[in-house]
């Protein structure tokens, strides 16, 4: 069908017109439809978009039944022909669709009516929404959110033009949230977002990422444009910013990353830069750390693999697995239990450890992903076992990442309905890097899970002032002590006394106590002395796999 007739005697640069308005209409597709005849007309990112060939067809119910979900096409038969005559154009419509990928999204209909006055023709306008298209503006600060970071990033790699990342941290900022509440900090985090606005140009954007953590993208950036954006940056927050007639100073960690070579993708520079802030925040009291040079220098990482490493996790955790190393009763090294430690396995890198990629992996986002991963796995492979050990119980470890997102507590939750293991045969041990949570949270959260049977663990405890802090605080049911006050016990009258007061603390308290890093009967024998609960070590066996597991257990 062709354009004669359809717009009657109005310009023929009406279809123009629409077609530019549409490509200015961001994730939103228009169509018109003639309101006497089922012939309609489709812009042209429609057609692109849903793989319409045309741009008039004669019937446009043929196109929809081809794009819409099945289950959804009922709603959409039953309201387009009432908002044809004037009814229910306010109504909510949303249907799934499919575009050219095949993959359905969430579209919402949106529909008035227009005349035209010469002829009396009527027609439907009808905008298609993407609502599966994530906010590009952040709704507290106003500024760039994580999805308009992430396209931004993708296009300056594009670009071909270096550039550079950098991420800013607030301070103390959850010390601020528990002084003087949420309300207030969201104050700090909209003035200080203002601030940070009035310092862009054409070459600089600012985005507001999770929690009180900030990315800007920074055009034509070299090393020392980018070490002066950011003792600028830090200069102003130092000044202070005004709320409720108060000037707060504000303190930063900054990550960075220079980018001059582009085959790099946009998470993995995302990640670099993360990782860099990481280490300004725990090792550098806040300076500016550049992933080029000291992050690489330092740690010597082997950014290939932990490249590759990363893209597995966004491939569904491919490669990864799960090994278990037994916990045994420590008066008699009976079996009771065991931890779920994750390991990484690929050609040509082989069986790669855990601590090669560990501590990149806690200052990534992917890292919720994979913590869930190893909890769910774990579940799935060891609740055969409560059949044959009723007591056994599966130690799995969780990181900040996941701690300090809302929808944790669901998914753990839902995990264990899944797989139909018994909430209090799991023990959740809190990592290192929890430690840096604000107490009330980590409380918070350790009496959710407590108040659904969930046992909870402070894992490596006496390596930090964190660690006593929480177990102060919170109500944790086990401690479990760090094998660096295991090893050389014997000789050693300082790791003798700790251990001797951390055990007798715990057992003081109705805490239970593990002993790691038991490698020898001698030391076996010795340590029953302190009397503590449990004992984990490679004397009792080295983490295997779950068939070895399961046959370790049956003997």
């Amino acid at each position: 069908m062709g354009e004669q007739g359809f717009w009657h005697e109005n310009e023929s640069y009406i279809d123009t017109v629409m077609n530019k308005v549409n490509r200015l209409a961001e994730d939103t597709y228009i169509f018109v439809l003639q309101l006497e005849q089922e012939r309609a007309w489709f812009s042209e990112t429609a057609r692109a978009y849903f793989g319409i060939q045309d741009t008039y067809v004669a019937d446009h119910y043929e196109v929809m039944q081809e794009l819409i979900h099945p289950n959804d096409l009922w709603e959409y038969e039953d309201i387009i022909p009432q908002r044809k005559l004037g009814k229910k154009l306010d109504w909510e419509l949303c249907v799934r669709m499919k575009g050219v990928s095949g993959e359905y999204h969430m579209f919402s209909v949106h529909t008035d009516i227009v005349t035209d006055e010469k002829t009396g023709e009527g027609y439907l306008l009808v905008l298609l929404h993407n609502e599966n298209v994530l906010p590009r503006i952040d709704a507290l600060t106003d500024l760039y959110s994580q999805a308009r970071y992430a396209a931004d990033l993708d296009a300056a790699i594009a670009r071909r033009d270096p550039f550079a990342v950098l991420m800013v941290k607030l301070e103390r900022f959850n010390n601020l949230n528990i002084i003087y509440g949420n309300e207030f900090t969201n104050q700090i985090l909209k003035e200080t977002a203002l601030q940070f606005i009035y310092m862009m140009d054409e070459n600089s954007a600012v985005y507001r990422l999770d929690g009180p953590k900030f990315g800007f993208i920074l055009k034509k950036c070299d090393r020392e444009k980018l070490l002066a954006f950011e003792r600028e940056l830090r200069d102003k927050l130092a000044l202070g910013i005004c709320v409720d007639n108060r000037q707060i100073p504000i303190k930063i960690c900054a990550g960075a990353i220079l980018i001059d070579q582009y085959e790099s993708k946009a998470d993995a520079i995302s990640s670099k830069a993360a990782y860099a802030l990481g280490h300004s925040e725990m090792e550098h009291q806040g300076r500016l750390i550049i992933f080029n040079d000291e992050v690489c220098v330092a740690k010597n990482v082997d950014l290939d693999l932990m490249k590759v490493i990363h893209q597995s996790v966004r491939d569904g955790c491919e490669g990864f697995y799960v090994e278990y190393q037994p916990i045994v009763v420590s008066g008699t090294g009976r079996i009771i239990g065991a931890e779920a430690l994750v390991r990484w396995r690929r050609e040509p890198y082989g069986t790669v450890p855990p601590g090669m990629f560990i501590e990149w992996m806690e200052t990534d986002p992917a890292m919720y992903e994979l913590g869930n991963y190893v909890l769910r796995t774990a579940l799935q492979e060891t609740v055969e076992l409560l059949s044959i050990l009723p007591e056994f119980v599966v130690n799995v470890n969780i990181s900040a990442r996941q701690m300090e997102r809302e929808e944790f507590r669901e998914e753990v939750l839902r995990i264990l309905e899944q797989t139909a293991f018994p909430a209090d045969h799991l023990c959740l041990e809190l990592t290192e890097r929890c430690r840096d949570m604000p107490l009330d949270m980590i409380k918070r959260e350790v009496e959710f899970f407590q108040g659904h049977g969930i046992r909870m663990a402070m894992d490596d405890y006496g390596t930090g002032s964190a660690s006593s802090g929480i177990v102060l605080y919170a109500p944790m049911d086990e401690i479990k002590l760090d094998m660096s006050f295991i090893r050389g016990i014997t000789e050693d009258i300082k790791k003798q006394a700790m251990v001797r007061s951390i055990v007798e603390f715990a057992n003081s308290c109705g805490m239970s106590t593990c002993l790691e890093g038991v490698e020898t009967e001698e030391l076996q024998n010795y340590l029953r002395l302190y009397q503590a609960t449990w004992f984990q070590g490679y004397y009792y066996s080295k983490p295997l796999e779950i068939r070895k597991l399961r046959e370790l257990v049956q003997a």
